[in-house]
């Protein structure tokens, strides 16, 4: 029996680096937030933002790992939860692009690699058996 081995893999690894991404994002707003209140700016903590890493950080590493899973026994869910789970990450880099200002290549690493893996688990997720 044949099995889609590369969509599993790529979903696997999509699903770490999603994961260390939104913990790692969830704590930079607070950690941004206790600084700038240091600074004597407002000190209150950007609520919104750390649950939206959380929410499309979070919960698009674990639906993509779901999508990698179903993918792997060529399952017609896991292109559809692998393409979700794009569309997530995607827009998590959006929006710690707001939440920057800007563009930083070091802390968007994980983030980037996360959604590079799911673009490689969708494609893989998409193939006949």
């Amino acid at each position: 029996m044949k099995k889609n081995v590369a969509a599993l893999v790529f979903g696997i690894l999509g699903a770490i680096s999603g994961l260390v991404g939104a913990i790692m994002w969830a704590a930079c707003a607070r950690t941004c937030a206790g600084f700038s209140g240091a600074m004597g700016g407002g000190s209150s903590v950007p609520i919104g933002y750390m649950l939206g890493f959380i929410a499309l950080g979070g919960g698009g590493a674990v639906i993509g790992l779901i999508g990698g899973i179903q993918a792997y026994g060529f399952k017609r869910a896991g292109l559809g939860l692998s393409l979700f789970a794009l569309v997530l990450e995607i827009g998590d880099v959006i929006l710690e692009y707001v939440f920057l200002g800007g563009f930083s290549f070091t802390l968007f690493l994980s983030t980037l690699l996360s959604t590079l893996m799911f673009l490689l688990s969708t494609c893989f997720a998409a193939r006949k058996p």
